[in-house]
């Protein structure tokens, strides 16, 4: 008998798109299928638009106040019920035999704690030149990497992106990868202090512990959109400690501190690039909000000072 699998979908005012992705999701193949909606305390018709389908494989949570993004897609993790979470964010969508394909590649390699393929895209506006520039370079991220076969060992893969510098998403977002519950449950979940690429941090501690599925096939859309998180992130510049916290997340387990101590090298240089980086901002007059600025920045020393006395609050819950 197959396993159940949760489809987690986090909602916030994604009335607009959430339709096609409700149906992507409602046209899987593979059963038994759990397909859990975790709303975000939204403001607009997205509830209405959730009650409108009547399926039993719906399940909706909404929260009582708003979490946010990182939070929300851990809120999801415990909530759901399958051996294995597909994410599903609310302007994408699945084709139809993602989930069964994914799903077969788990049940053959029980080593592997991930499975992710390309993504098509959807663009907003086709003319974009800017979302045109954006397909070129982020089209295909899983092209990094020098070779992916079926199944590949993790840590190889990890090696690979770490000589890089880590500096760009290999293997794209979660609506284009799959994750086995009891290895979330082991690693933790994403890390709560990052803004933009919390994602990222989570595929390359799935690499370090487990072996990575691949399937080179398209069996996702990520819509790109001038509304999107991704793009509000971006033009706000709130992510501006992410890789600090990216590397913070992955230096917290000792495996990892043990077998790459270039970890921290990484981490200095890092550290003088966001200072140069900000120093530039500022003088062009393109700094986020000093408040914003400033509230990060004694929330990141506050947790490396803590980190020093071995005291370091969690980040991965």
């Amino acid at each position: 008998m197959s396993s159940l699998i949760s489809i987690c979908i986090p909602t916030y005012n994604g009335a607009l798109w959430l339709k096609e992705t409700l149906r992507s999701a409602l046209a899987q193949t593979y059963d038994p299928l759990e397909i859990l909606i975790v709303d975000d305390a939204s403001t607009d018709h997205t509830l209405d638009v959730i009650r409108s389908f009547r399926d039993p494989r719906i399940r909706v949570e909404v929260n009582e106040r708003t979490q946010g993004l990182v939070l929300n897609w851990n809120h999801c993790v415990r909530l759901s019920k399958g051996s294995l979470v597909k994410f599903l964010f609310q302007d994408d969508v699945l084709f139809p035999t993602c989930v069964e394909k994914m799903a077969r590649l788990f049940e053959r390699h029980e080593r592997i704690g991930m499975v992710f393929s390309p993504w098509d895209i959807l663009l907003e506006n086709p003319d974009d030149s800017g979302a045109i520039a954006w397909i070129k370079r982020f089209g295909a991220p899983h092209t990094h990497f020098k070779f992916l076969r079926e199944v590949n060992r993790g840590i190889d893969l990890f090696n690979e992106w770490l000589t890089n510098g880590f500096g760009e998403n290999w293997v794209g977002g979660p609506s284009s990868v799959m994750l086995r519950k009891p290895c979330l449950e082991r690693i933790g979940l994403f890390n709560t202090r990052m803004r933009q690429a919390s994602d990222l941090e989570m595929w390359m501690r799935m690499m370090y512990f487990y072996d990575v599925g691949f399937i080179e096939e398209r069996l996702s859309a990520l819509r790109f959109h001038s509304a999107s998180a991704t793009s509000h992130n971006v033009r706000q510049n709130i992510h501006w400690l992410d890789m600090m916290w990216l590397l913070e997340g992955l230096l917290c387990y000792e495996e990892i501190r043990k077998t790459h101590p270039q970890l921290n090298r990484l981490r200095y240089a890092e550290a003088a690039r966001v200072v140069m980086q900000q120093a530039s901002r500022i003088r062009r007059r393109s700094a986020m909000p000093a408040s914003y600025l400033l509230s990060s920045l004694i929330d990141y020393m506050g947790y490396s000072i803590a980190a020093l006395v071995d005291r370091a609050p969690p980040i991965h819950q």
